[in-house]
């Protein structure tokens, strides 16, 4: 999903019924050749509730969701503060909650591949408290 900040990744989504699911997110990034965010991490914890659905011939659905999301993200920033005679090289650890709430379209072919569209409003904070809109789109295995 994207916003100021993106939260991405690996999910698993778990499907308790035709009107509940939650999905599980993972991301990690670590480059330290150059990045001035050389680390960003993300884990999140998703439910959504299902507003309506429809199945076309047994093989192709739709559903209208409405999801809320939890999670964490931490990011390692580095930048370089140039002034003579020397540069001073600054560094912070930014560990934020995050939270996101909002609708969503899930397009799900032969009842296991979906394809979810989505946007809501996400919020990060202590460090970097921010909160605006947000909208994004997976490809998904569900069970």
């Amino acid at each position: 999903i994207g916003a100021e900040n993106a939260v991405g990744g690996i999910q698993y989504e778990r499907r308790f019924s035709d009107l509940f699911s939650t999905k599980f997110g993972v991301f990690a990034f670590y480059n330290d050749s150059g990045y001035s965010d050389p680390f960003n991490a993300s884990f999140t914890v998703e439910g959504d509730f299902t507003l309506f659905e429809n199945t076309w011939k047994d093989k192709i659905s739709s559903r209208l969701f409405a999801y809320g999301m939890v999670g964490y993200t931490g990011t390692y920033e580095r930048s370089y503060e140039y002034a003579e005679p020397e540069s001073k090289k600054i560094e912070k650890m930014h560990n934020n909650a995050l939270a996101s709430v909002g609708f969503g379209f899930d397009f799900i072919f032969f009842d296991h591949l979906s394809v979810p569209i989505q946007f809501g409003f996400m919020g990060t904070f202590p460090d970097d408290p921010q909160v605006g809109f947000c909208g994004g789109i997976a490809l998904r295995y569900t069970w």
